[in-house]
């Protein structure tokens, strides 16, 4: 009787095991039918018009629908990461559409501005792009040409520091030709708006060393930060005031 018993629980677990196939099959069948739409939809949008230091005028593609998009502003080459809000844009029925948003006071008079619009998901929609916002340059500075090869960003490094005197650096990546106004100010500003202590001009670009003095309203500090702008490039860093050698 035990083996009568048995041949029905072999039916049943090879009908599961047939019902699990089939699920399977159709769940690829659907994930195969869903993702090709979700890759395809990629936003992008392009810059039409600019007003010097009033608005910016963009164009989407490719937008998706119904979706609630944060739009910010910031110095070029941030793509518009942790920049000023300007404004949120509904995508309504999504694909292309053309908005217009105020420059931020903080931003005018730039020579170059990032924009970006971002979704607030936890893997969100985005996409950004630059612009150039006027002829004259922060500052009042002439506009410096943009090298045509250039490509990635200007960063450098603190080699060394005599406390209270000096502070050497060493850059990398710098475009050719470009000149930079150096900042120092209070640790944290990233030498934002910070004490003028000199220029330095790129040269032939790429790697080079430079020193420069460390104004008596830091004295004493403990840690200086110190920036380089040159319009629309920069770059910023910190370093500890005391006398020691990095590199």
């Amino acid at each position: 009787m035990s083996s009568l018993l048995s041949k029905p629980r072999v039916l049943l677990a090879g009908h599961y095991r047939y019902l699990f196939m089939a699920l399977l099959i159709l769940g690829m069948v659907l994930i195969a039918g869903v993702s090709p739409a979700r890759a395809q939809t990629i936003p992008t949008f392009t810059v039409t018009n600019v007003v010097p230091d009033q608005t910016v005028t963009i164009q989407t593609q490719n937008f998706p629908p119904n979706q609630n998009f944060v739009v910010t502003m910031g110095p070029f080459g941030t793509q518009g990461i942790g920049g000023i809000v300007v404004a949120t844009t509904n995508s309504g029925v999504g694909g292309t559409f053309s908005a217009t948003y105020n420059i931020p006071a903080e931003l005018k008079g730039s020579y170059a501005i990032a924009i970006r619009m971002q979704t607030t998901h936890t893997y969100p929609y985005f996409a950004y792009n630059w612009f150039y916002n006027n002829t004259t340059g922060t500052g009042g500075q002439p506009p410096q040409p943009v090298p045509p090869n250039y490509t990635g960003i200007p960063t450098f490094t603190v080699c060394s520091v005599v406390r209270d005197q000096t502070v050497t650096i060493k850059t990398n990546n710098m475009p050719p030709n470009h000149t930079f106004t150096v900042t120092m100010g209070p640790f944290g500003t990233q030498g934002v708006n910070g004490i003028v202590v000199g220029t330095l001009n790129s040269g032939a670009g790429g790697q080079l060393t430079a020193s420069f003095n460390i104004p008596q309203q830091l004295a004493g500090s403990y840690r200086i930060a110190i920036r380089l702008q040159g319009n629309p490039w920069f770059a910023y860093n910190w370093f500890y005031n005391n006398t020691a050698t990095v590199c």
